[in-house]
């Protein structure tokens, strides 16, 4: 009872786009030997999870 239909579907774009995990992290810092890098692609990665999270309910707003 915690999710319409609309958030879940915003939810599950979002978790399948947002930031890796902490491994893959990991690996981008190890290998650019800058946390910069690794910072860039949490922030990024999470950024765009968002924004296509929102317009993907928003869609769903419209059809339904």
């Amino acid at each position: 009872g915690d999710f319409t239909p609309r958030s879940a579907a915003a939810f599950l774009v979002f978790i399948l786009l947002f930031f890796p995990c902490i491994a893959t992290v990991t690996a981008i810092a190890s290998e650019t030997r800058s946390k910069w890098w690794a910072l860039f692609s949490i922030v990024y990665n999470t950024a765009i999870a968002w924004l296509l999270a929102w317009i993907g309910y928003h869609i769903t707003l419209l059809l339904m």
